[in-house]
């Protein structure tokens, strides 16, 4: 039996299921975790989280205003989703609060964007939980969005904005947990005796399971997402133009939070219909003879992949929407990326009831075998008890960036933006020369291997 831990989880949404995979995920964790340990939540709320129930169980909820706080960024160093979200310096003033308040064993740090609440390492043994990494994302996106050279310098920007945020913020954590072997690896790549290990994102498969009586089929295509994430849009984009016009009449069918209207009015042009938010996306996965993830960008794990394995659905995907899963091509899924590929991967199915059924029961086998929540949550409890034992020594990056801003700041917005580019780029050919070498500056003595923790 683990020890009873006093854990401080701090997240940028609220917990709640159904909503987004991410939220779902915390949702999960904490009704297996909080049972066992006393867990106090840090959390940020928006107006539509004002009627939401909180995790079951907790010590403790701490529900801070979402402002949409911009910050004082002339040389525009920070990636949007952190500028946006977590740069507030009231939700850093919270963190510390919370920290010198009350002695905790350990405080978990949910998504990279939280890392900006805390500039310095905390006093406390700190896990930041990596889902998905941005520096990884810009050439595919920039390739998915067709790869104009005048895009070309923006996601350029970006990636080098996203790269020496999240590579300075990983070090200035005891430990990093990623949901895949895959982002692990492009995290080490850079530094090497970084600390992370892989837990993976769960599914509760007794709740997700093929139903005893299985409903008459009324879709032949489902894609499942919420709109909030751009991979996501861009996955509509891809079946609309791409891959239904070359399946003729098919029953094509999007299911998800937020879809924005231009990009609704696409699909239904292309013949899918667009259903929206559901209560419960069970009745819609049984219901699908084929479930595509035409993922082309983005890093970590699908957690509508895995309901949709668990559920017995075939699905078809990218090799960006197989990450994380360990799973073999042509057995537990099919795996595709050019258009004219993902369609006929797609009809394969469609025209194959056998390949179908041995699909659906190969996935659903690898989900029950590696994925279940319960896995999952000791798998977390086992990492702590590792971290406690030799939380290892976080880097402090002095920062000497006050001085360049307060000088771009007087010359305007594009010499500001210019500088702010140079000394990105300077970091980032750092970055690269060093792993060249294969050496960090800030490499704990004895980095932990990578390691998947589930079961």
């Amino acid at each position: 039996m683990p020890p009873r831990l006093k854990i401080l989880w701090v997240t940028p949404f609220l917990p709640r299921p159904g909503v987004a995979a991410a939220r779902g995920y915390w949702w999960a964790l904490l009704a297996r975790l909080a049972p066992r340990h006393d867990v106090t939540l840090l959390t940020l709320v928006d107006a539509d989280d004002a009627g939401a129930d909180d995790p079951p169980g907790l010590a403790a909820v701490h529900r801070l205003p979402a402002h949409g706080w911009r910050p004082d960024d002339p040389l525009a160093l920070l990636p949007q989703t952190v500028a946006g979200l977590t740069s507030d310096p009231a939700y850093a003033a919270a963190l510390a609060e919370r920290v010198a308040a009350e002695r905790f064993d350990l405080v978990q740090l949910e998504l990279i964007e939280t890392a900006a609440l805390a500039p310095g390492p905390l006093p406390v043994p700190t896990v930041l939980a990596v889902h998905q990494l941005g520096f990884a994302q810009e050439r595919p996106r920039w390739r998915a969005e067709g790869g104009a050279l005048g895009r070309g310098a923006v996601h350029a920007h970006r990636w080098l904005r996203s790269l020496d945020f999240e590579l300075r913020a990983v070090e200035r954590a005891h430990h990093v947990t990623t949901v895949s072997a895959e982002d692990a690896a492009r995290l080490r790549r850079f530094l090497p005796g970084l600390r992370v290990s892989v837990l993976p994102v769960g599914v509760d498969t007794t709740a997700f399971r093929p139903p005893a009586a299985p409903p008459p089929a009324d879709t032949d295509l489902l894609f499942v997402g919420h709109f909030g994430h751009p991979p996501n849009v861009d996955a509509v984009r891809f079946l609309a133009r791409e891959v239904v016009p070359r399946l003729g009449a098919v029953r094509a069918r999007v299911v998800g939070h937020a879809c924005p209207p231009a990009l609704a009015a696409e699909a239904r042009a292309a013949g899918i219909d667009v259903a929206g938010p559901v209560p419960d996306v069970r009745p819609a996965l049984a219901a699908a003879r084929v479930v595509a993830a035409p993922v082309r960008f983005g890093t970590g794990m699908r957690g509508k992949v895995l309901e949709a394995l668990a559920m017995g659905r075939p699905v078809v995907t990218t090799p960006l929407g197989a990450e994380g899963l360990g799973a073999t091509p042509g057995r537990h899924l099919l795996v595709a990326e050019r258009p004219a590929d993902f369609a006929a991967a797609v009809r394969r199915v469609l025209d194959d009831p056998g390949l179908a059924a041995r699909l659906g029961a190969e996935g659903r086998a690898l989900v029950v075998a590696r994925f279940g929540w319960d896995a999952v949550a000791a798998a977390h409890e086992r990492l702590w008890e590792d971290v406690l034992r030799a939380p290892g020594r976080p880097a402090a990056h002095a920062d000497r960036t006050a001085a360049v801003a307060r000088v771009a700041r007087r010359l305007g917005r594009w010499p500001a933006l210019a500088a702010g580019t140079a000394l990105l780029a300077a970091r980032a050919v750092g970055r690269h020369v060093r792993a060249a070498r294969g050496a960090s500056p800030h490499a704990p003595a004895a980095g932990l291997a990578v390691q998947r923790l589930s079961s």
